[in-house]
This record gives structure tokens, sequence and C-alpha cells, in this order.
């Protein structure tokens, strides 16, 4: 079975591709579907027939191509192949379960051409007396590190095998963890095609992994379905040496070549073989290490939009088991700050001069709210929104984003200094109370935001109370830090939207020690 590995908003997915016709697009009707605004709403289709699958662009936007040219005509897809719809890149990779691949009915001859050889880490250097072939084959693996991706690299050691022995087909077997199943990534003969109806030996493979020996021998597959007088003629004898792939103490599968010529393999070639199956564990590692390594920088870039550094570091400390992303209810304080007069500041600017003014004062003012433990939700125009006990739980949210806010008036002013033209005010709104926060949205979108009648008072507060220079914060916030700042009453204010009038205050300075 081929299927499809991409990653969507720094989740891992894949996507089987099923016989007939597969589209991929950005449509909700589309089999595969992508929400990526790069991707056109009838993109491309995957079309599987004979055990062949084949690609085409479907009159796309931005094209589809294969490998990094451009597809104009249906071509064949196989395994190893890298598919570009838009900018979202898909792996196309083989992938057959355990169950269908090994079989209980093959009977293995352990007579005396069988070697079991215990699989040891590679010396390096080589010492004295040891195959010369393998000399070159070490250095002939090498190159399987500059591998950019898992599928290319397992092609590679494929491509390796055939090299370094003269076997009929090859299947590499790979496993996630101790406690899940083999999977055949990689399934081909020496001419490059599939084998069809494959099946390996469940007891061959099974125990080159439990004992770490790599097995050289003669497999016989009988068909027990078959009369006694069709025996004979069904029987496929076939040399093969099966070895581990071992990466410090756990075992992540299994190397396994064949042939259907009895005697086809000799000892000096499960060496050869066993220094491959090494080197393409170190090489598997270093594949899956790098995939995850790039996995967790797109994760972080995408979670530094929104997060301090620290709690992006706890999220990913955290791994899926951290609920901080979870959408949930929690006691947050939730803070509105705006520029005052944007419309009439940038009336007579550049476009230009214009974006450099909101970045220069978004980004100072997201600086502050990161250092004081805050996350953005949003940007709105001139405006953004943050959120203090949140994605994790913090007894101090309201004292943080108060001295937050103190802060980001310290650096107005700083930012004021630093640049020509009229100086820029800006005002905060605070308030606190219980919100749903987290990631949500829909299956193929989702981002970190808040929500509540806490975001909506905040909002008003922003909006109808606070004046230039002001920090506003409700009588919700002010409970929690009254002992903490100096802050003088606006009385009770009627909010658009609210039944009851809220008391309201205007802090001027953080009093407390700390």
């Amino acid at each position: 079975m081929l299927v499809l590995r991409y990653d969507e908003n720094g989740v891992r997915k894949s996507h089987a591709i099923a016989p007939g016709k597969t589209v991929i697009g950005r449509l909700p009707t589309s089999d595969l579907v992508l929400s990526d605004l790069s991707v056109s709403r009838l993109h491309a289709t995957v079309r599987m027939a004979d055990g062949h699958c084949f690609l085409r662009d479907a009159g796309s936007r931005h094209g589809t191509f294969r490998n990094g040219e451009r597809v104009s005509d249906e071509v064949e897809l196989t395994s190893g192949d890298t598919v570009q719809v838009g900018e979202v890149i898909l792996a196309c990779e083989l992938e057959v379960a355990e169950n269908e691949i090994l079989s209980e009915d093959h009977y293995v001859d352990e007579g005396p051409q069988t070697v079991f050889r215990p699989v040891v880490a590679p010396a390096s250097p080589l010492g004295p007396g040891q195959n010369p072939v393998i000399a070159l084959l070490t250095e002939a693996v090498k190159t399987l590190v500059t591998s950019r991706s898992l599928p290319d690299t397992l092609n590679r050691v494929v491509d390796l095998a055939f090299i370094a022995v003269f076997a009929d087909r090859a299947f590499l077997m790979l496993r996630e963890s101790a406690d899940e199943a083999l999977v055949a990534r990689v399934m081909r003969k020496r001419d490059g095609s599939i084998p069809e109806h494959a099946t390996l030996s469940r007891h061959v493979v099974r125990r080159a992994m439990r004992e770490r020996v790599a097995i050289l021998a003669t497999d016989t597959a009988t068909d027990p379905n078959l009369s006694s007088s069709d025996s004979i003629a069904s029987l496929q004898i076939r040399s093969f040496m099966c070895a581990p792939l071992t990466r410090q103490d756990e075992v992540i599968g299994v190397l396994y070549v064949d042939s259907p010529q009895t005697a086809r393999f000799a000892t000096s070639d499960l060496d050869v073989f066993s220094a491959l199956a090494n080197a393409a564990a170190v090489a598997i590692e270093q594949s899956r290490l790098s995939c995850e390594l790039q996995e967790e920088l797109r994760l972080r870039e995408r979670l530094q939009r929104y997060h301090s550094p620290a709690v992006v570091s706890r999220i990913l400390q955290g791994g899926a088991g951290d609920t901080g992303m979870t959408a949930h209810e929690r006691e947050v304080t939730v803070m509105f700050c705006d520029m005052v007069g944007f419309t009439t500041l940038c009336e007579n600017l550049p476009a230009a001069d214009t974006a450099v003014l909101l970045n220069g004062f978004l980004t100072s003012m997201t600086d502050v709210i990161f250092a004081h433990d805050g996350t953005l939700d949003k940007f709105l125009g001139d405006a953004l929104l943050a959120v203090f006990g949140a994605p994790f739980g913090d007894p101090h949210h309201a004292s943080k984003a108060v001295k937050a806010a103190l802060a980001m008036r310290q650096a107005l002013g700083e930012f004021n200094e630093q640049r020509d033209g009229p100086p820029v005010a800006m005002r905060i709104a605070i308030s606190t109370g219980t919100a749903l926060t987290g990631d949500i949205g829909s299956p193929r979108r989702r981002e970190f935001t808040v929500l509540g009648d806490v975001v909506n008072t905040a909002s008003r507060l922003e909006d109808e109370v606070a004046g230039p220079g002001e920090i506003v914060i409700a009588d919700s916030t002010y409970q929690r830090v009254k002992a903490q700042v100096r802050a003088r009453p606006l009385g009770a204010k009627k909010l658009r939207g609210r039944a009851a009038p809220l008391d309201v205050f205007c802090v001027e300075a953080w009093t407390a020690s700390d």
C-alpha cells in the first residue's frame, strides 16, 4: 500500500492511496483535503490501477511537481517520490503491515549450510584480516548520511543491498517502538518493480530480531492447500539473508534479501550484508532524528508566534501527553492594547513606513508580554489581544498582566525616543475571569485562542473607557492586585452589551516591593 505523508499545521498526517482515483485539493469534497491556501480547490489527482500509481495535475494555479519537476502529463508515482502541491510537500511511501507479509507457511532449512552470525557494532577502523569488501561497503554507506528524508534513506539502503550482494528481492521492515508491529517500508525486485503477493518467514524475522543474529539459510515456501502431486512443482527454493537493524539496545527492524537460486549467498556475503545492516541502522536513526528535529523546529516556529520561549519549551517538553494546548476552561487575565489615533497618524505616511511603524510597535509590546509569561492570542490591526494564565495555569496571572501593562507603557516611551515623527500613544484594558483557552478551530485549521465574557469585557473597556496612556482594569482584576498597585477608581461604567454597570480602575503604578 502506498501512503502520502505530509505536515499540516505542525501535525504529521498520512493518507492511504486507495484503488481508483484520489482527488487532492482544498475543497471539502476532495479525498485528500489540504487547507493551505497555496493549494487549489481542485489541485491534482492520483490514480491507482493494477498495482501502479499515477499522478496528474488538475489545472492547478501553482502546478504539481514530482521530485522537483513540474507534472504536465500523467506520470507514475512510486515509493520514495515526493509530490509538491502548492507549498505542501507529500512523501510517497510504501507501507505493508506485518500480518500481510510475514507468514508461517515457510520451512527454513537449518542444516549445515545455515549460518547464524551475531550482530555487533561495526569496528572503526577495520582491523587486520577483515574482509576488504566490507571496507569498501563501509565507505559506500557513508553516502547514506547525506539522505534528506527517511524514505530516501530507506530506498538508498535497498539500493546498496543490491550492489553488495546478488539478490533478486530486498525487503526493509521497520517499527516505531518495541511494542509496535513491523511495517514493510521498502519491497523491491532487482529490476525496480514491487514483488506481488510476497511473504517472508515470520520465524526467521522474529529470530533475527530476538537473538540479534544475521541469518543465511535456505527457505522452502509451500502452499499447504496444494495436492501432494502438485507440491513438488510448487516448491520455491530461496537462498536468503536476514539481519536485524539495531539502534543501541533496541532492534528497530530487519533487512532481508533473497534469491530463487539455492546456495546463492556465501558467508562472505553475510559479512557484507551484516555490515550494511549496521550502517543502515545508524543512517535510519539519523534520518529519524533529523525528521524529528525539523518537525520540532516547525512546531516551535508556529508556537513562538503566540507564546513566550519558556511556554514554548514547556509545550515541546510535554509532548502529546501535555494538555496545555487542549481547549478547556480556566481562570485567566485578558489584555487588550491598541495604538491611539493610528489612522490619523498614518494618513500621510507611505505604506512601507506605516508597516515599519506598526511592526515596530507590535514587536515591542509583544516582547514585553512574553517577558511576563503572557500569550499572544492575535493581532487586530493596530491592536493586540493577550492572555495571562494560559495555555498553562498560573496563580499570578492577574499581577503579571498588570506588571506587563506598566512595562509596556515604559517600552512605548523608549520606542518613541528611537523614532522620528509624532509620538505614539496607546491604551490598555485588562479583565480577569473564566475563559475557554487552547487550540480551537476545524480539523483542518486550528489556532490558539481565548473565548468568553472576560474577553468581551476587556474589549469593551479598551474601546469605551480607556483613554490615551491609561491602563484600565476591571474590578475582577483589581481585587487580585489592589494590595500591590496604586489605582484611582473611575466609578461604575455601563458597557455596551452588559446589563449591570462595572466598577473600573485606572492603574498608575506598581507599589509592591517585588
